[in-house]
């Protein structure tokens, strides 16, 4: 209930500050009128000239407030970008607890607008494949069967350089 309370509260400030701005424009358009009519009346100007001078006010005027929306978007993407006058980098990977906006190619993204979400670094294996780069130990498990211990003795020096070779390749990748 009270997510309801104060997202109606929002929007309606929302509403009262679009009605100011409104109000704010057609007062600054009916100055211009008054200001381009009277300029035109004093200094002789062509009805024409102060015509097309009032369009173009009108129209930077437009453009400008048009505009306000985008310049508060990439001003909000901005301050969550920076925070405390730092940019946070995730390089070796992080966590995102909040609604962060960030650049796509073609368009914005959003993360941690459901909660947290990890940022994690990719690495390419040794395949050339992209994925996740692992971390922490890794266990191994090798099962060798032979006739009887004699045999097995005798191929110890053999086990023993395939597993320096497996443990080789293992850290090669990491």
């Amino acid at each position: 209930m009270n997510t309801q309370l104060e997202t109606l509260d929002l929007q309606t400030g929302t509403l009262r500050d679009s009605l100011s701005d409104l109000g704010q424009l057609a007062q600054s358009f009916g100055t211009r009128m008054v200001t381009a009519f009277a300029t035109a009346a004093t200094q002789g100007r062509k009805l024409s000239d102060v015509l097309r001078g009032l369009a173009l006010s009108l129209a930077q005027t437009a453009l400008t407030q048009g505009l306000k929306p985008l310049g508060n978007l990439l001003g909000g993407m901005l301050s969550q970008v920076v925070s405390g006058g730092r940019v946070t980098a995730f390089a070796d990977g992080g966590i995102v607890n909040a609604p962060t906006l960030f650049p796509l190619r073609g368009g914005t993204g959003l993360m941690g607008e459901a909660g947290a979400e990890a940022v994690m670094p990719l690495a390419r294996g040794p395949d050339g494949k992209l994925g996740v780069r692992g971390g922490g130990a890794t266990q191994v498990t090798v099962n060798i069967q032979t006739q009887d211990a004699q045999s097995f003795a005798r191929a110890q020096s053999q086990v023993a350089a395939l597993m320096a070779r497996a443990v080789a390749r293992g850290q090669r990748n990491l």
